[in-house]
Protein backbone atom coordinates (compact mmCIF):
# COMPACT_ATOMS: atom_id res chain seq x y z
CA UNK A 1 0.00 0.00 0.00
CA UNK A 2 1.21 3.30 -0.77
CA UNK A 3 0.71 6.13 1.41
CA UNK A 4 1.08 9.54 1.42
CA UNK A 5 0.84 12.31 4.42
CA UNK A 6 -0.78 15.93 4.00
CA UNK A 7 -0.33 18.63 6.89
CA UNK A 8 -3.13 20.51 7.43
CA UNK A 9 -4.87 22.64 10.29
CA UNK A 10 -8.16 21.99 11.87
CA UNK A 11 -10.21 24.68 14.07
CA UNK A 12 -13.31 24.41 16.26
CA UNK A 13 -15.14 26.54 18.34
CA UNK A 14 -15.59 24.17 20.68
CA UNK A 15 -12.75 21.76 21.52
CA UNK A 16 -9.60 20.32 20.10
CA UNK A 17 -11.23 17.11 19.51
CA UNK A 18 -13.35 18.94 17.18
CA UNK A 19 -10.63 20.84 15.72
CA UNK A 20 -9.01 17.46 14.83
CA UNK A 21 -12.21 16.13 13.63
CA UNK A 22 -12.40 19.09 11.39
CA UNK A 23 -8.99 18.13 9.65
CA UNK A 24 -10.27 15.15 9.05
CA UNK A 25 -13.43 16.29 7.50
CA UNK A 26 -11.93 18.74 5.15
CA UNK A 27 -9.37 15.71 3.96
CA UNK A 28 -12.27 13.42 3.10
CA UNK A 29 -13.85 15.97 0.99
CA UNK A 30 -10.67 15.64 -1.23
CA UNK A 31 -11.50 12.11 -2.15
CA UNK A 32 -8.84 10.53 0.32
CA UNK A 33 -9.00 7.01 2.01
CA UNK A 34 -7.74 7.92 5.28
CA UNK A 35 -6.30 5.38 7.41
CA UNK A 36 -4.38 7.99 10.44
CA UNK A 37 -3.64 10.78 12.06
CA UNK A 38 -1.04 12.70 13.94
CA UNK A 39 -1.55 15.36 16.03
CA UNK A 40 1.15 18.08 15.76
CA UNK A 41 0.36 20.57 17.69
CA UNK A 42 -2.34 21.98 19.34
CA UNK A 43 -3.08 25.93 19.81
CA UNK A 44 -6.05 28.00 20.74
CA UNK A 45 -7.20 31.67 20.21
CA UNK A 46 -8.43 33.25 23.54
CA UNK A 47 -10.51 36.82 23.73
CA UNK A 48 -11.40 38.29 27.41
CA UNK A 49 -9.36 35.37 29.06
CA UNK A 50 -11.79 32.72 27.35
CA UNK A 51 -10.81 30.36 24.78
CA UNK A 52 -12.89 30.97 21.80
CA UNK A 53 -11.00 28.98 19.21
CA UNK A 54 -9.53 25.19 18.87
CA UNK A 55 -6.73 24.70 16.63
CA UNK A 56 -4.92 21.34 15.91
CA UNK A 57 -2.27 20.86 13.20
CA UNK A 58 -2.67 17.23 12.29
CA UNK A 59 -0.30 14.81 9.57
CA UNK A 60 -3.13 12.75 8.01
CA UNK A 61 -1.88 9.74 6.22
CA UNK A 62 -4.10 8.25 3.16
CA UNK A 63 -3.96 6.40 0.19
CA UNK A 64 -5.87 7.89 -3.33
Amino acid sequence: MHVKVSEIVGESPDSWKGAVQSAITEASRYGKNIVGVEVVNFTANVENGQLVEYKANVKIAHTD
